[in-house]
C-alpha cells in the first residue's frame, strides 16, 4: 500500500471525525463493512483530492452521502460516478489512478449496494403504453388490408428515445396525429377498396340480414386490427353506424367502410395494448399470449401478427413454438423491417439520407453514392441474419457486399454493373462495419474527418460506454482551410484541444479509437496523406493496447473486447425490443440474455431467442 494512501487514510478517519465511512459502517451491513474497509480507502486515495474531505469539484463530494440509502435516493449521480469509473474518465489522465483491481473492486460495490437486484425475483420493469409509429402504421395497415401503400408521408415525425423512435415514453398522441391517422385511414381505405378480394370480402350471402353480415365482417376486421380477441359486445357497438348508414341513405358497404375508418383509429388499433396473465406476484404479471405475439411480430417485422402468430396464441401454443416462430420470422421477407428500422437506428444508417459531405472537397460523392453504403451495410447485416453467423461478423468479416460504383469508390476492380455482389476483401486494410463506408461518412464533419466522432460512434453503438457530453463553451477545431495555412496536422490539433483538464479525460477514451481510422478520409475512402502530411494512425487505447493503424486497432477490439459488444447488442436488441431504455434492475436480464447466446456462439438467431425469452420480454410491470 502506498505512503500517498496512508496519509490520506490518517488525515481522511482521524482528522473528520465521524468520517462517511463510519457513519455508512453504522448501518451494521456487508455493504457497509465492505465500504468502511475496502472502498473508502481507494476513494481517498483516488478521488478526495477533489471529492470529498470539504471539497466539492463539479458540485461533487463522496463524503456527503451518510449512508447506503442516501446513495439510492441519488442513483442518478452515483450512476454517473460508476460510469466515471468503469469507463477511466476519473481520475483524469496522467493523475494517480487505480489499477484495474481497484476500479472493478469499485464498480462491483456500487452495483450490489446502489443498484441492487434479485435475480430471483426480477423486476421486468414497465412500458409506457405504445402508440404505433409511423413505421409500424404503414407496415400494419398494409399486412391488415392486403395492399401494399405508404402512407408514411401523411403521419408526423416521430421522436426518439434511448436511440429508438419506437419509445412509448416520447410516443404522444397530438391533435394533429388523430388528424392524420384518420386521413391515413380513408386513404388506405380508399385505395383497398379497388381491389376485386376486397370486394368478395364484403360481399354477402342472401340468408344473412344486414346486421349479421356487417357484424361477421366487422368482428373479423377488429380482430385482426386489434391484434386480440374482441370483447363482449365490442364488435356490435359499431353497428350504430349501419343506423346512421340507413338514415343517410346510404348501404351496408358504406356503413361497413366507415366502421373500419374507425377501427384505424380506435386506441384498441393505434396503441399496443398487452393484456396479461395473473400472477402469483402483485407487481409482476405474464403477457398473455396474443400480447406477447404483438411484442414478437413488432419486434421483428415493425408489424402486426400473422394469422399463423394469431392461430398459436388463440390456442394458447406460442410460448411452446417460440423457438420455431422466431426461426419462421426471421426468415420471412417482412424481417427486412428488422434491418431498417432496429439496424438502421442502432447504427445510424437512417442519417445516410440526410447526410451532405462538401462537394467541393468530396467530388465524387452523390445521393447515389451515398444509398448504396447504406445498402451495402445493410446487405451485410441481412446475410448474417440469413445465414445466421455470430453476430461478431459484424465487426471481422473479411467480406463486403458492393456495385460497381461502390466498389470503385474502395478501390476494389473487377466489380461491374448496379446489382450488388458479395466480395473479398482479403489484402485490402478494410474489415467489418467499420471499413463500411456509411459509418466512415457517417462519423465525418463535412469538409474533412473527425476521429472525435469516429471514436464517439465506437464507444456508443459498438461498446456501449458511451461518453458524457462536452462542457460547455469549449471552442470547436480550426477550419480545413485554416488546419492548411498553418501545416497543423489533425492530430495536432486535437492534441492541443485536449490539454484542457476539462476535455481531456473523454477525448483520451475516444481520439485513440478515431486516428486508428484516420486513414478513411470523409467519405471512406483510402489515403496515405492528409494536409499533404503522412497520416499517423497509431495509438493507446485507455486500457493500455497499442497499435499501429486501422486494421491493428479493429483487432484489438474484436479480440479483447468481445463481452463489451455482447453485451451492447443485448442491450440495444432489448431496448428496442420492449419500446424502453434499459435500466440498472434489468441487468440480470442482460446478463441471461449474453450467456444464452454465447452459448450458441453468439449466432444471431440466438440473440433474438434469448431476447424473446428474457423476463422483461415475457412480463410486465403492473
Amino acid at each position: 500500500m502506498s505512503l500517498t494512501f496512508n496519509i490520506f487514510a490518517v488525515r481522511l478517519l482521524s482528522v473528520m471525525g465521524l468520517s462517511f465511512g463510519a457513519k455508512v459502517a453504522a448501518e451494521n451491513s456487508e455493504l457497509s463493512t465492505q465500504f468502511t474497509r475496502e472502498i473508502v480507502p481507494i476513494f481517498v486515495n483516488y478521488c478526495y483530492d477533489c471529492h470529498g474531505d470539504g471539497l466539492k469539484e463539479g458540485s461533487l463530494a463522496l463524503d456527503d452521502y451518510e449512508s447506503i440509502p442516501e446513495m439510492i435516493a441519488d442513483r442518478g449521480q452515483w450512476q454517473k460516478i460508476r460510469d466515471h469509473i468503469d469507463f477511466r474518465l476519473m481520475p483524469p489522465p496522467d493523475e494517480f489512478a487505480p489499477d484495474e483491481e481497484e476500479r472493478a473492486k469499485l464498480v462491483r460495490w456500487i452495483d450490489d449496494a446502489v443498484f441492487a437486484v434479485d435475480p430471483e425475483n426480477p423486476d421486468p420493469g414497465h412500458v409506457t403504453l405504445r402508440r404505433l409509429n409511423r413505421a409500424e402504421y404503414t407496415n400494419t395497415i398494409r399486412d391488415l388490408l392486403g395492399v401494399k401503400i405508404d402512407v408514411t408521408g401523411l403521419l408526423p415525425v416521430d421522436d426518439s428515445g434511448y436511440g429508438f423512435d419506437n419509445n412509448g415514453d416520447v410516443l404522444t398522441l397530438s391533435p394533429l396525429h388523430m388528424e392524420r391517422y384518420l386521413e391515413a385511414a380513408r386513404v388506405a381505405l380508399a385505395e383497398t377498396s379497388k381491389n376485386k378480394d376486397w370486394k368478395n370480402y364484403l360481399s354477402k350471402s342472401d340468408e344473412s340480414s344486414d346486421d349479421d353480415h356487417m357484424l361477421r365482417v366487422v368482428r373479423g376486421f377488429a380482430g385482426k386490427a386489434f391484434r386480440r380477441p374482441l370483447r363482449e359486445g365490442e364488435a356490435e357497438r359499431y353497428l350504430d353506424f349501419l343506423e346512421r348508414a340507413k338514415d343517410s341513405g346510404g348501404g351496408v358497404d358504406y356503413a361497413i367502410k366507415q366502421a373500419m375508418s374507425a377501427i384505424l383509429v380506435s386506441p384498441s388499433f393505434l396503441y399496443r395494448e398487452e393484456p396479461s396473465f395473473k400472477s402469483g406476484k402483485d407487481s409482476i404479471a405474464l403477457l398473455d399470449e396474443h400480447a406477447l405475439a404483438s411484442r414478437l411480430s413488432y419486434f421483428l417485422w415493425s408489424s402486426m401478427p400473422d394469422k399463423r402468430l394469431r392461430e398459436l396464441a388463440d390456442r394458447g401454443e406460442l410460448r411452446k413454438n417460440l423457438h420455431a416462430e422466431i426461426g419462421r420470422m426471421l426468415a420471412s421477407g417482412k424481417s427486412r423491417a428488422l434491418v431498417e428500422n432496429f439496424v438502421g437506428q442502432w447504427l445510424q444508417l437512417r442519417d445516410m439520407e440526410a447526410i451532405s459531405p462538401d462537394r467541393k472537397t468530396f467530388k465524387t460523392f452523390d445521393s447515389k453514392l451515398a444509398s448504396n453504403m447504406r445498402t451495402e451495410t445493410e446487405m451485410l447485416v441481412q446475410y448474417i441474419i440469413k445465414e445466421n453467423q455470430t453476430i461478431m461478423t459484424l465487426l471481422d468479416a473479411d467480406f463486403t457486399f458492393v456495385n460497381q460504383r461502390l466498389a470503385e469508390h474502395y478501390g476494389i476492380e473487377g466489380v461491374e454493373g448496379e446489382h450488388f455482389r458479395k466480395v473479398s476483401l482479403d489484402g485490402l486494410p478494410r474489415r467489418g462495419l467499420l471499413g463500411h463506408g456509411s459509418v466512415l461518412t457517417l462519423t465525418s464533419h463535412a469538409g474533412r474527418t473527425s476521429p472525435v466522432l469516429r471514436g464517439k460512434y465506437v464507444l456508443e453503438n459498438i461498446l456501449n460506454t458511451p461518453p458524457p457530453p462536452a462542457p460547455p463553451n469549449v471552442p470547436a477545431l480550426g477550419s480545413e482551410s485554416e488546419g492548411r495555412k498553418h501545416a497543423v496536422s489533425l492530430r495536432k490539433e486535437l492534441e492541443a484541444h485536449r490539454n484542457d483538464p476539462a476535455c481531456a479525460s473523454c477525448h483520451a477514451l475516444m481520439d485513440p479509437i478515431g486516428f486508428g481510422l484516420e486513414n478513411f478520409d470523409g467519405v471512406g475512402r483510402w489515403r496515405e496523406k492528409d494536409r499533404g502530411m503522412p497520416i499517423d494512425s497509431s495509438g493507446k487505447l485507455v486500457t493500455g493496447q497499442k497499435f499501429l493503424d486501422s486494421e491493428e486497432m479493429c483487432e484489438i477490439i474484436v479480440r479483447d473486447y468481445e463481452s463489451e459488444f455482447h453485451r451492447s447488442v443485448a442491450v440495444k436488441m432489448l431496448t428496442y425490443s420492449l419500446g424502453r431504455g434499459v435500466e440498472y434492475f434489468d441487468r440480470p436480464a442482460i446478463d441471461e440474455i449474453v450467456m444464452k447466446a454465447e452459448q450458441d456462439d453468439g449466432r444471431f438467431l440466438s440473440w433474438v431467442i434469448a431476447v424473446a425469452e428474457s423476463v422483461p420480454f415475457q412480463y410486465r410491470r403492473n
